[in-house]
Formats: structure tokens, C-alpha cells, sequence
């Protein structure tokens, strides 16, 4: 076999085991309950604080709700919003008033609780940078850390930082 033989035949196989290219979107959950279900206690209840959290505070705005679940000294890794509880609801409270509580977190994908952390992923809708006027979904997630009281000690997602 020649050289440019060998060659080509390489280049065929690589071609030909790559991967089509084409992501698909992100599709939320149609069962929202069964997420919250574990055979542990522990991790069912971090995971439905968390989810209550997610709907009551983040999402109904609830800030007056938010000792309920976070810790006082609570660590936040948003680039964009400060780390304690006072950090947090001045970051919140710029985003405006009490919302309707929704009953579930719309484009919820998963939950995952592994030890004193729980994960919600979730569908998130970006404009398209190549497809002008066109949106496309990516994983948008949060991760929360519990600590032994079932409350929030740390929180981390995948925020870039903000322009000013």
C-alpha cells in the first residue's frame, strides 16, 4: 500500500467515525414530581427544598421567604450577585416585586442529589449568534449545598459576568 493510500484511508476513517455535528434541544422534563423522589430522606428533602426555593424565591421572588431556606452566612459563586444573605436579596430585590409562585420550574430538566448537594438543570433560550433572529437552547444549571439544618450554604451556576 502506498503512502497516499494509507493516508487516505486514515482520513476516511476519521471522517467516518466523527460525529454528525447538530445538537438537539434541550427538552424539559414532563414529570417534575418523580424528580424529587430518592429512596434516601436526606436527599428527598434537599431536593425538594431546593426545588421550593427555586419556585418560591428565585422565581416567585419571595425574598421574605429566603431565611427559610439559606443560610445568614450562605457562599454565592455568581460572579454577578454578592456572597450572605443580605448579598443575596439586594441583588434580587433589584429585579422587582413579588411574583405569582409558579407550582413548577418551567424548562426543569433534572434533579441530582448526591451527598449535601443538589443539582436542578434547566433549559435555557439563547439568541442565536449565527442565525440571526433565530433562539436555540443550551443547560442552564444551579447547585446548591446544604448544609446539616436542610438549609442553603452555598450556591454556584454557570453566570458569566455581567457588563456594566
Amino acid at each position: 500500500m502506498t503512502r497516499l493510500t494509507c493516508a487516505m484511508i486514515a482520513l476516511l476513517g476519521t471522517v467516518c467515525a466523527a460525529p454528525a455535528f447538530g445538537a438537539l434541544p434541550v427538552v424539559p422534563a414532563s414529570d417534575q414530581a418523580a424528580l424529587l423522589k430518592s429512596n434516601d430522606k436526606k436527599l428527598a428533602a434537599n431536593k425538594k427544598a431546593a426545588y421550593d426555593f427555586y419556585r418560591i424565591v428565585l422565581r416567585g421572588l419571595r425574598l421574605d421567604q429566603a431565611d427559610k431556606y439559606m443560610r445568614e452566612d450562605y457562599m454565592q459563586h455568581n460572579p454577578n450577585a454578592e456572597t450572605g444573605l443580605a448579598g443575596f436579596k439586594a441583588y434580587f430585590t433589584k429585579l422587582g416585586g413579588p411574583k405569582e409562585i409558579p407550582a413548577t420550574i418551567d424548562g426543569l430538566v433534572a434533579i441530582q442529589a448526591e451527598g449535601d448537594y443538589v443539582t436542578l438543570s434547566l433549559v435555557r433560550l439563547y439568541d442565536d449568534p449565527v442565525h440571526k433572529g433565530q433562539k436555540y437552547t443550551s443547560t442552564w444549571f444551579d447547585m446548591f449545598r446544604f448544609d446539616g439544618n436542610g438549609k442553603i450554604a452555598e450556591h454556584w451556576d454557570n453566570a458569566l459576568k455581567a457588563g456594566h
